[in-house]
C-alpha cells in the first residue's frame, strides 16, 4: 500500500501507527498472488498440470518441490517404525485441554520434519456417529465444539513447524461399510451448522493448509466432486484459498472434481491422463487448471517449501521429551467414571496382592487397524505399569479370555486368580481385530456399489465388550468384590451388563506407547485422572441413532448428547463425564448482559472450588439453550458452546469466564444462505458433565442493525523463515466473524508491526466478507519498501483499522506473534508461552 501523505501517533499500546484518516490509501498489491502469477507465466500447460498430481508436482527446472509425506495423526504411520505414538484422536478429545495438544500436533510434526517429510494426513475431524464405526478411533468425538476446539489446536501445533497437516476426512465421513459408494443426505443447515462447525474453526483460527476429501457422498455427488461442499462452503463462505486433494483414489470424474475445485489428485492418475488432451481440444477451461495450480503452489509457498526450512534433527525421532509428552497426554485422557466406596486410589503400601485379568493385560493397543498405525519402538502394557508400581511379587496374571470369541477354557485359570487375590484389575476392550479402517469391508463391492447400508462395522455388531469379557467379568465377580475394570478402545463399548459388579471403571481411549504407565499412575494414585468424556457411552445398541444414509436435521436431532436428548433417553455415561478423586464445586454464576443486543459480547462468570483434600483438574462445561427465538429455527435441547480446564488445590475458588461471541450463537438460515444470531432468549447451564449442570442462567438478545467483527489471526510471512538479509512480507488471515457483512466499498485495512515499528499494511475496497468468512491479507511494505530481516528476536504484531461504530468486538482487533531469525517462523505469542 502507498500513503501519498502520512501522519503517524503512539498508540497506547505502544504501536507506531499510520492514521489512514489523514491518508488517501491505494489497493494493495499482493505480493504473493503476484509471485504466483510470475510462476504460472513460465510454466507450460503440461507443467501446471504436473502440480496436480502425487507423482509429478516436483519442478526441478522452477525449483518447485513436491510433496512428501504420511499419515499422522496421532504419530507416523503409513508402516514407518520407530517413532512416537501418541494417543488417538478421540483420546486427545478426552484430555479436553487445547493447549497440551497443541504441544502434540507440534511433536508429531517435528518428528516428520526430522525425516525430511513436509505433510501430514492429519488431524482427522470425523464425527463419531456411530460408536460402532471402524475409525472411531480416529474421530474428534460427538461435538462438533469439543471437536473444533481439539483439531484447530492440533493444527496451531502442526503450524509451528515446517510440516503442515492435510485436514481429513471432508465431510460425513462415518461408516467403513460402502465407504467409497455411501450417499449421505443432508439439509444446508446441517452441512454448515452441524457438520461444518469444527470444519471452520479448523481452518479459520487453526490455519489449516490442506483439506482432504472424504470417499463418501453427500447429496448425490462425491466428496471430491461435490461444487456445493468444496466451492460454496470450503471456499466462497470460510475464505478457504490453499490446496484441497482427494483421498486415495477418491474421485472418477476429472470435470466434475476440477470444476468443484478439487486441486490435487492423489492415488490415482486421472488428472495426468486426461486433463493434457483434454485441456487441448477444449473439454477442460485451462482457467480451471490455473486457480488448481496456484492454490498449489500458494501452499508450497506458505508452507515454507519453496524458499527452504531449517534442518530438524533426527534426536527429535522418539526423544525423551516425545515419550513424556505421550505419558502426560495419555494419562490427561484416562476418564475415571466409577469409584464406589473411594476404592481407587489403590495404595501400593498397604495392597497384599492384584490379579491382572483380561486380554489387554500384558499387549496395550494403540489403535484400530488403520493406515494411521504407528509403529513405536517400545511400548509399556498396563502389566509392566502396574509391576513397576507394585512390584512382581504382588502381581498375578490370567489372561482368562480373548477379545473377540466364545472360548472359554481360560476362564478356571482366571477365577481362581481372582478368588486368591485382594484386587482385580480387568483390562477389556477392544483392539485392531475389532475397529479400523476398510478393514471389514468388500473392497469390490464397495467399489461398484457395496450394496444397503444396514449394520455397524465393529465385527461383534454391538456396543458391548465382545467376546466372553462381560461373562468373566461377571463370574469373577461372584467370587473377588473388589474389581476394578479399565476399559481399552477407540469407539465406546457398553459395559451396563458388568456396571454394578465392579467398584471401579476406568475408561482409556487407546493412549498412546506410555499408556500402560498412565493407567498404572492413576489407579495408583500418582494422578488424580482428569479426563472427561469426548462421546456418550449408551446402554446398548438400542439407544443408538439408527443406522442410515439419511444425515438430515442434525442439529437438532444429531448424535451423542444431541440425539438422547431428542429422544429423552438416559445413557449409562453422559457426554463429558468423568469423575475426580477430588471435589468440585460451582457457585456464583453470573451474566455480565442480561439484556443485551445481538452481537455484543456475552459474558459467563461463575466459582469453580476444589472442595475435597486432593489437587485436580475439572473442565467446567457451558451448555446453551434456546426459548423463544427469531427466526424460529428448532434447536436442539443444549449443546455444548464452551469449556475450561482448571487446576485447582484443595480448598482453592478460581473465578472462571466463558465468552459467547457471535460465533457461539450463530445457525445456519437456509433462507437467507448465511449465518444469523438469533434474537430472542438464551438459557446457560454449567457444570461437570452435560447431565450434571448445577448452575443456570438466562439472558435476551434484541434485534440490533448488523455489524461486521473484524479478527485477525495466524500472522504468517514469505519466506515463512526467514533469513538474514531476505526482504520479508507479511501475511494474516482476517476473519469476519460478526452479524453482517463486509461489503465492496468498506475499508479493509490490516497494520503490521515489528516490535511496535509499522513496516507494512494491506489496504483493500475491492473485498467482501461474508458473515463467518475469512480473507487472507497481504501487505505490502511501507512506501514499498519490506522489512529486511536481521537476526534476533522480535515480537511481530498485526492490527485491523476498523471504526468502533462499525465493529463489534474491538478486544480481538490485534493479534501477536514471535519470530526469532535465523531458523525461526512467526508463532503466535500465547502458543510460545507453553511450547518451549
Amino acid at each position: 500500500m502507498k500513503l501519498n501523505s502520512l501522519y503517524t501517533y503512539v498508540l497506547f499500546t505502544g504501536l507506531v501507527f499510520t492514521n489512514s484518516a489523514f491518508a488517501q490509501l491505494v489497493e494493495t498489491i499482493n505480493p504473493l498472488e503476484k509471485r504466483l502469477d510470475g510462476l504460472l507465466a513460465k510454466m507450460s500447460t503440461q507443467e501446471k498440470i504436473e502440480q496436480l498430481y502425487y507423482l509429478t508436482d516436483g519442478n526441478k527446472r522452477l525449483n518447485i518441490p513436491q510433496f512428501t509425506g504420511s499419515d499422522g495423526p496421532h504419530g507416523i504411520g503409513n508402516n514407518a517404525k520407530g517413532y512416537s505414538s501418541f494417543p488417538v484422536t478421540i483420546a486427545m478429545a478426552a484430555t479436553w485441554d487445547p493447549n497440551l495438544i497443541t504441544r502434540v500436533g507440534r511433536a508429531i510434526s517435528e518428528e516428520q520434519a526430522a525425516r525430511g517429510k513436509d505433510r501430514i494426513a492429519g488431524p482427522t475431524l470425523d464425527m463419531l456417529i456411530d460408536p460402532r464405526i471402524g475409525r472411531a478411533p480416529e474421530t474428534i468425538g460427538e461435538d462438533p465444539f469439543l471437536g473444533g476446539r481439539i483439531s484447530s489446536a492440533f493444527i496451531l501445533g502442526q503450524n509451528t513447524t515446517s510440516v503442515f497437516g492435510s485436514v481429513k476426512h471432508y465431510n460425513l465421513n462415518t461408516y467403513e461399510i460402502n465407504r467409497r459408494t455411501n450417499d449421505y443426505l443432508s439439509d444446508q443447515r446441517s452441512l454448515v451448522e452441524f457438520w461444518g462447525f469444527h470444519w471452520k474453526r479448523s481452518i479459520q483460527f487453526g490455519g489449516a493448509l490442506s483439506v482432504m476429501c472424504a470417499y463418501n457422498w453427500v447429496n448425490g455427488d462425491k466428496c471430491a466432486e461435490n461444487k456445493y461442499m468444496i466451492k460454496n462452503l470450503l471456499r466462497d463462505l470460510w475464505g478457504f484459498d490453499y490446496y484441497t486433494m482427494s483421498d486415495w483414489g477418491g474421485f472418477k470424474e476429472t470435470g466434475k472434481a476440477l470444476n468443484a475445485e478439487l486441486d490435487f489428485c492423489e492415488g490415482n492418475d486421472l488428472y495426468i491422463k486426461e486433463l493434457p488432451d483434454g485441456v487441448k481440444n477444449g473439454i477442460y477451461d485451462i482457467s480451471l487448471v490455473n486457480r488448481a495450480v496456484r492454490n498449489v503452489l500458494r501452499t508450497k509457498i506458505i508452507s515454507g517449501m519453496m524458499d527452504g526450512v531449517p534442518v530438524t534433527p533426527a534426536s527429535m525421532i522418539d526423544s525423551k521429551e516425545h515419550r513424556e509428552l505421550v505419558y502426560e497426554s495419555g494419562l490427561k485422557g484416562l476418564v475415571l467414571l466409577k469409584n464406589e466406596k473411594n476404592i481407587l486410589p489403590l495404595d501400593k503400601n498397604k495392597v497384599k496382592s492384584v490379579a491382572l485379568i483380561g486380554p489387554n493385560v500384558t499387549e496395550l493397543p494403540l489403535d484400530g487397524n488403520s493406515s494411521s498405525k504407528v509403529l513405536p519402538s517400545y511400548q509399556i502394557s498396563v502389566e509392566n505399569g502396574i509391576k513397576t508400581i507394585l512390584g512382581d511379587d504382588k502381581v498375578v496374571y490370567a489372561k482368562g479370555c480373548n477379545i473377540n470369541d466364545t472360548d472359554k477354557s481360560q476362564f478356571d485359570a482366571a477365577i481362581k486368580a481372582a478368588k486368591e487375590a485382594e484386587y482385580v484389575v480387568f483390562v477389556a476392550g477392544l483392539d485392531k481385530t475389532i475397529e479400523g479402517e476398510g478393514y471389514f469391508i468388500n473392497k469390490e463391492a464397495d467399489e461398484n456399489g457395496g450394496g444397503v447400508l444396514s449394520r455397524p462395522d465393529r465385527p461383534s455388531q454391538t456396543v458391548l465388550l465382545p467376546g466372553m469379557q462381560n461373562e468373566l467379568i461377571n463370574a469373577i465377580a461372584k467370587v473377588n468384590s473388589n474389581v476394578i475394570l479399565v476399559v481399552v478402545s477407540g469407539g465406546t463399548c457398553s459395559v451396563t451388563p458388568v456396571l454394578k459388579n465392579v467398584k471401579g471403571l476406568l475408561y482409556a481411549f487407546y493412549p498412546g506407547q506410555e499408556g500402560g504407565r498412565a493407567i498404572a499412575d492413576v489407579l495408583f494414585g500418582n494422578y488424580n485422572p482428569s479426563g472427561k468424556l469426548p462421546a456418550t457411552i449408551p446402554k446398548d445398541d438400542s439407544q443408538i441413532i439408527p443406522i442410515s444414509t439419511d444425515f438430515k436435521n442434525m442439529v437438532y436431532k444429531g448424535v451423542g448428547y444431541r440425539w438422547f436428548d431428542s429422544q429423552k433417553l438416559t445413557p449409562e455415561f453422559a457426554f463429558g463425564a468423568g469423575i475426580s478423586y477430588t471435589t468440585f464445586e460451582y457457585s456464583n454464576i453470573k451474566i455480565n448482559k442480561p439484556k443485551a443486543k445481538v452481537g455484543e459480547l456475552i459474558e459467563v462468570s461463575f466459582d469453580l472450588k476444589n472442595a475435597g483434600k486432593t489437587v485436580g483438574e475439572e473442565v467446567a462445561q457451558l451448555y446453551l439453550s434456546t426459548g423463544t427465538i427469531l427466526p424460529a429455527l428448532a434447536m436442539p435441547t443444549k449443546q455444548l458452546r464452551g469449556f475450561q480446564k482448571a487446576a485447582l488445590n484443595p480448598g482453592e475458588t478460581k473465578r472462571i469466564t466463558l465468552k459467547l461471541t457471535p460465533e457461539e450463537l450463530y445457525v445456519y438460515n437456509e433462507k437467507t444462505n448465511s449465518y444469523q444470531v438469533p434474537q430472542g432468549d438464551y438459557i446457560v447451564q454449567v457444570g461437570g458433565a452435560s447431565d450434571q449442570l448445577p448452575l443456570k442462567a438466562s439472558f435476551t438478545l434484541a434485534a440490533a442493525s448488523p455489524k461486521p467483527d473484524l479478527q485477525v489471526v495466524n500472522i504468517r510471512t514469505m519466506p515463512v523463515f526467514p533469513k538474514e538479509g531476505e526482504p520479508v512480507v507479511f501475511m494474516a488471515s482476517l476473519i469476519n466473524n460478526g452479524t453482517g457483512e463486509t461489503k465492496i466499498g468498506d475499508d479493509h485495512i490490516v497494520h503490521f508491526y515489528v516490535d511496535g515499528k509499522e513496516v507494512a499494511n494491506y489496504y483493500s475496497k475491492s473485498i467482501s466478507i461474508p458473515v463467518g468468512g475469512m480473507e487472507q491479507t497481504c501487505a505490502q511494505g511501507l512506501d514499498n519498501k519490506n522489512w529486511i530481516a536481521t537476526a534476533g528476536k522480535y515480537t511481530i504484531t498485526a492490527k485491523v483499522e476498523v471504526p468502533k461504530s462499525k465493529d463489534l468486538i474491538k478486544e480481538n482487533n490485534s493479534c501477536e506473534g514471535q519470530l526469532s531469525i535465523p531458523n525461526g517462523k512467526v508463532i503466535p505469542t500465547e502458543i510460545s508461552k507453553f511450547i518451549q
